[in-house]
C-alpha cells in the first residue's frame, strides 16, 4: 500500500475561527504544485482524504483538480487537528473495508491523507518505527510511505519532498 501524507498548504493567520482559515494565494499555488508533481510522476491516489478544516479541504481539492480527479476528495473526521496515530490507522482501515484482510492490503492501493502538524510527524514516526519527532512536516510537504501492513513500524519512506523543491 502507498500512503501519501500531505500537510495543508499555507493558510491565512487570522480568521473567524481556526476551522475557517483559508489558503493564501501562495498556499493555493503550493497545492497546485503538489498536484502537478504527483501527476508528472504518476502518483495518483485512489482517494484523497482530508481533514474537514477549510485549509485542508482547499489543499486537497486543488491537488485533485491538478490530478483531474476532483471527485476523489472526501472529508474524514479522524484527520482533524489532534489526530493520534491510532485514530489515523483506524480511520484508514474504515476506507479499506472492501478488502478481505484489512491489515494486509494490496500493494497497489494508494491513499492520500491531507492534514495537520504535529499530527503527521507523529503518524509518520509511528509508521516507520521511529519516534514522534522523527519527521517534521513543513506546509505543503509530501511524504510517501510504502506499507506492507497497516500497522506501526511496517512503513518505509519512499520520498519526502518539501513544496519549495517542486
Amino acid at each position: 500500500m502507498q500512503l501519501f501524507l500531505l500537510r495543508h498548504a499555507e493558510a491565512e493567520h487570522q480568521a473567524a475561527s481556526d476551522e475557517a482559515r483559508v489558503l493564501t494565494a501562495k498556499g493555493a499555488k503550493q497545492a497546485e504544485s503538489v498536484g502537478q508533481f504527483c501527476l508528472a510522476h504518476g502518483l495518483i491516489p485512489e482517494i484523497i482524504l482530508s481533514s474537514p478544516l477549510k485549509r485542508t479541504e482547499e489543499t486537497a481539492r486543488l491537488v485533485a483538480h491538478e490530478l483531474n480527479s476532483p471527485k476523489s476528495v472526501q472529508t474524514a473526521e479522524f484527520l482533524r487537528c489532534g489526530m493520534t496515530a491510532e485514530r489515523a490507522l483506524s480511520g484508514v482501515r474504515e476506507y479499506l473495508i472492501g478488502f478481505t484482510n484489512r491489515e494486509k492490503v494490496p500493494a497497489e492501493t494508494s491513499i492520500m491523507l491531507v492534514g495537520h502538524e504535529p499530527d503527521f510527524s507523529t503518524l509518520a514516526g509511528v509508521l516507520i518505527g521511529g519516534h514522534s519527532r522523527s519527521v517534521h512536516f513543513r506546509k505543503a510537504a509530501l511524504l510517501a510511505i510504502s506499507l506492507r501492513e497497516l500497522k506501526p513500524g511496517a512503513g518505509t519512506i519512499e520520498f519526502f519532498v518539501p513544496v519549495k523543491l517542486l
